[in-house]
């Protein structure tokens, strides 16, 4: 998958236009400077909420983009549009509030269930700016398409996150539920399973999955928005 960085290059060669630039930078800018910063700090607040400071008391508990930015992360993110945020740190043992299982559930759902949210936020306040009719003119398209643009890549991190493989938030979700067999044969094989999945990935072929799943979750907020419009 080609990142800003390399539609740029190619701009700058002559092979590229500078919408695609645009729009691929754009796109970077929202998942690392507004995504990644939601989804990391519903991950901490979570965890202190359930009696862990762990994060807190490193500073991760705030929406500041630059308490979360992983560097190599963001320049993965501008070279081949796979990046990541630091690690949110998280001692269950101190989660005393529920059991250790349940607060590594609870933890791990907070994260991407924070995206779908915002995703929700930003298509009730674009359909209400419609209904207004604050929307129109010249600059009012691109506002709408900056706002599409965030619902969906809010939507596309919810879902690419839930997938239930080491490192993402869906495998401690489902660890959750699995026998300790199960949960130890993944945890033994986890660089393995993360690489066949990276592969998977920069192949493209999780592409049509991922982009189905995407489509039936914003469907569904769109379904339940209609009270608007």
């Amino acid at each position: 998958m080609k990142g800003a960085l390399i539609y740029l290059i190619e701009f700058l060669s002559g092979n590229g236009n500078l919408l695609t630039v645009i729009m691929s930078f754009f796109s970077v800018f929202v998942i690392i400077f507004l995504c990644f910063p939601i989804h990391e700090c519903a991950h901490a607040l979570v965890a202190k909420i359930l009696g862990d400071d762990t994060a807190e008391r490193q500073g991760r508990v705030t929406l500041n983009p630059l308490a979360h930015i992983d560097i190599l992360g963001a320049i993965c993110m501008c070279i081949c549009c796979i990046g990541w945020a630091k690690p949110t740190p998280v001692d269950l043992r101190n989660c005393r509030k529920t059991s250790m299982r349940t607060a590594n559930v609870l933890v791990s759902l907070a994260g991407p269930l924070s995206n779908i949210i915002l995703a929700l936020i930003v298509m009730i306040i674009f359909k209400i700016l419609i209904v207004a009719g604050a929307l129109s003119g010249d600059t009012a398209v691109y506002i709408a398409f900056g706002m599409e643009q965030i619902i969906q890549i809010n939507i596309f991190l919810g879902i690419f996150n839930l997938i239930p493989i080491p490192p993402f938030d869906g495998y401690h979700i489902l660890a959750g539920f699995l026998p300790a067999k199960a949960v130890y044969f993944m945890e033994k094989n986890g660089q393995i399973i993360h690489f066949i999945v990276f592969v998977l990935l920069i192949s493209d072929v999780l592409d049509r999955p991922l982009m189905f799943l995407e489509m039936g979750v914003y469907n569904f907020l769109d379904i339940i928005t209609r009270f608007i419009c």
